[in-house]
């Protein structure tokens, strides 16, 4: 369990913080010579609309960075996620990573709703376990493994040069030993079996970034897939990486419209992008029915996509008027 007993967000970056966040451009260029100047860890804490809830937060880590000092990651997502979570509601987070989309969706169930996150990076997961303790989150459940189409275990090569658990979360399979990276052996689990072991049965909204192995964790989630028992599904795809695998987005994309599932790509241009960071968007202006899966591998390199049972729309009937 990392440490609990960190300073709290140093004023200076606060303060710095506060600027940044109100520039009409350049803000990640300064976010990043904020990170230049160094700081110690410290507990930082989410925007407001996503509860303020704290998490561990060191500089050195371009997903921390980005929170602490622009208020948002993957703003589109963010938009997104709080028009579909409401109260009593129940998200599954693969691919957790140290938590902001699982902190931020534990303030939109609230108390009576759950939350299940799953994470293959063992540095990762302990921060997360961290960040969930600290918060008191008795709606949370981390699941240290990775999501696979059967019980297995997987060697994952981390992206950084550096095993510090402070810095360069993210693993993904594919490498070689003795390439300088560090490689962890992690168990890997059917989503099914992890998802009945916590006791959910019918999940709202699910949120996958797994790079790569989306198709072996969607293939472990065949029954409740086929039973119509996901609602919605925000899908990170990664065609490099799954191209390396033997697999494709097309294979993703098409396993799940047969399964049931209309698709709505998700809106990634530098553009929106900046307008989500800076403003509130309809949520609806983010989001273009998928009309093919081979000119979404070729115009994106990471896209995203959402997913929703036949019969639902993209958003949740609760729509909020903020968002």
């Amino acid at each position: 369990m990392p440490d609990l007993a960190l300073p709290d967000t140093p004023r200076w970056i606060s303060a710095v913080s506060r600027v940044i966040r109100a520039l009409p451009a350049g803000r990640y260029r300064a976010m990043n010579w904020v990170a230049g100047r160094g700081s110690a860890p410290f507990w930082a804490r989410l925007p407001d609309d996503l509860g303020g809830l704290q998490y561990r937060c060191d500089l050195r880590d371009v997903l921390m960075r980005e929170v602490c000092i622009t208020g948002r990651y993957e703003p589109q997502e963010t938009i997104l996620i709080q028009n579909i979570l409401g109260p009593g509601m129940t998200f599954v987070d693969v691919g957790a990573n140290w938590g902001y989309f699982t902190l931020g969706a534990a303030h939109l169930v609230g108390a009576s709703g759950r939350v299940v996150s799953v994470e293959a990076d063992p540095r990762a997961a302990e921060t997360l376990s961290g960040n969930v303790v600290r918060n008191d989150l008795a709606s949370v459940r981390v699941v240290g493994t990775a999501a696979s189409d059967r019980d297995q275990t997987l060697t994952f090569f981390s992206y950084g040069s550096s095993s510090d658990r402070s810095a360069n979360f993210g693993v993904a399979l594919g490498g070689l030993p003795g390439d300088g990276r560090p490689c962890f052996d992690v168990r890997a689990r059917p989503l099914d079996s992890i998802l009945d072991e916590h006791g959910v049965e019918r999940v709202d909204l699910l949120k996958m970034d797994i790079e790569g192995a989306e198709r072996r964790a969607l293939a472990g989630l065949g029954r409740r897939l086929g039973a119509g028992l996901i609602d919605r599904i925000i899908l990170e795809l990664h065609p490099d990486h799954l191209r390396a695998q033997g697999d494709s987005v097309e294979a993703v994309v098409s396993g799940l419209e047969a399964q049931g599932y209309v698709a709505w790509l998700i809106d990634h241009s530098p553009a929106t992008h900046a307008r989500a960071a800076s403003a509130r968007l309809n949520a609806h202006s983010l989001l273009a029915p998928l009309t093919g899966a081979r000119a979404l591998a070729l115009q994106d390199r990471w896209p995203h996509v959402l997913f929703a049972y036949r019969g639902l729309g993209p958003l949740s009937s609760h729509q909020r008027s903020d968002a």
